[in-house]
């Protein structure tokens, strides 16, 4: 086998391996009590706001969380109490297009049934944002995570230039090791019910 054969033979592995994780970290969570997400997500929620590259940013960029994802809405309106910008993203063909709001701003279902600003909110360019949460099903200590499969945020990441990257899970989303792709993006910060970690 050549080497260009086995490199396609390993990504193919790794490819299979992020999707049978992906299946079954959304089966565990999916089936998590709401009692539990609300808990869990209240621990994560006080992790955040005493984080100091939080508290350094003036803005933020959050996202709409539904089903049995962590809830946002509190680190939202956390953010917002303290005097910072924030935006949600709108999926715009395959990227992510990033929109500030507020407690007054409209939000509607977008792609992959999450809420998002409508396209007249204004909009917020990547290099503005200080501090980014960032969606996972799986995550691991080195700041590879598994998300939905779409890439997006793999494609906004390297675009968000100086801000500091979050993910945000359940400590059980935590795995020791995510089967990272070549596209793949690490994040700076990982937070879940039980720690934080800084990715190296």
């Amino acid at each position: 086998m050549s080497a260009g054969e086995t490199e396609r033979a390993e990504t193919e592995l790794r490819q299979h391996a992020k999707l049978a994780l992906r299946n079954r970290m959304r089966a565990v969570r999916d089936a998590l009590p709401e009692s539990a997400c609300e808990l869990r997500s209240g621990e994560i929620t006080k992790r955040l706001c005493a984080l100091p590259e939080l508290d350094r940013a003036e803005t933020v960029l959050a996202f709409a969380s539904i089903g049995n994802e962590v809830r946002t809405q509190p680190s939202i309106q956390a953010a917002w109490a303290a005097g910072k910008r924030v935006a949600l993203p709108r999926v715009l063909g395959a990227e992510l297009q990033l929109h500030f709001v507020d407690s007054d701003t409209v939000l509607v279902e977008g792609a992959f049934s999450v809420r998002e600003p409508l396209e007249t909110a204004a909009q917020v360019q990547p290099e503005e944002v200080d501090f980014a949460l960032v969606p996972a099903l799986a995550v691991d200590p080195r700041g590879y995570r598994i998300g939905y499969g779409g890439g997006y945020y793999d494609k906004l990441i390297p675009r968000l230039g100086h801000a500091c990257t979050c993910a945000v899970a359940y400590d059980f989303q935590l795995i020791s090791e995510v089967p990272e792709l070549p596209f793949d993006v690490a994040v700076d910060l990982v937070v879940t019910d039980e720690r934080v970690i800084r990715a190296e």
